[in-house]
């Protein structure tokens, strides 16, 4: 059965309008600025339910965790929402707002404007005398091939 998700930019934007995760903000709400936090697991501060929730949710809505049935692995959770952000092309690092302090480590990205879906083209017709030129030169082979 597959998995009923949420794409990547709405997901995030509930996440970020719900204030539910700490350190999860806009930075200007106008200009679709925000922060994620991204303390480092090695930080000896670092605390499962305190700094791994955004990732968790990811996992859990992406269906790679089910919690109570699979051991917690918030290292491949946030590598898993790492990949994800970097996939989605109206999705932009600013990587000069970064703060990297170890506790309140956190990454800047944009939303850019979504581009409207393109429309799906059909194959390409070939110019009309391309097909024509074909047909006399198989006609002529096989007029000189006739006994």
């Amino acid at each position: 059965m597959p998995v009923q998700r949420m794409r990547m930019r709405p997901w995030l934007e509930e996440q970020i309008n719900s204030g539910l995760i700490k350190g999860l903000v806009w930075i200007n709400k106008d200009e679709k600025i925000f922060q994620i936090p991204w303390t480092h697991a090695s930080s000896n501060e670092w605390d499962l339910d305190k700094d791994a929730p955004l990732f968790k949710n990811w996992a859990i809505n992406t269906g790679k965790y089910h919690p109570g049935v699979d051991q917690p692995d918030p290292k491949t959770w946030k590598a898993n929402f790492r990949c994800a952000m970097n996939s989605v092309p109206h999705i932009e690092e600013v990587k000069d707002k970064h703060m990297k302090k170890k506790s309140n480590a956190f990454r800047v990205y944009r939303f850019l404007v979504e581009p409207e879906r393109p429309v799906k083209k059909g194959k390409e017709k070939k110019p009309k005398g391309s097909n024509e030129l074909k047909k006399t030169r198989w006609s002529k082979r096989l007029i000189a091939q006739r006994p």
